[in-house]
């Protein structure tokens, strides 16, 4: 299956925006729980970040 270039940075995109969410809800869940669990999923929203940004940064230097 082939995808265009601005599909694949849209894809980068959205996984950007998932691992803030990611991010958000995790800090505000060990806020309000003090639970020190809640940082894994920061840290997995903060992984899925970084691969949004590699991915929408490579796609979108493509012609």
């Amino acid at each position: 299956m082939s995808y265009s270039s601005a599909s694949r940075s849209r894809r980068g995109l959205v996984l950007v925006f998932a691992g803030i969410a990611a991010v958000l809800v995790g800090v505000n869940a060990h806020h309000v729980t003090d639970d020190a669990t809640w940082n894994g999923l920061t840290v997995a929203g903060l992984f899925v970040q970084g691969a949004g940004w590699v991915l929408f940064v490579r796609d979108g230097r493509q012609p």
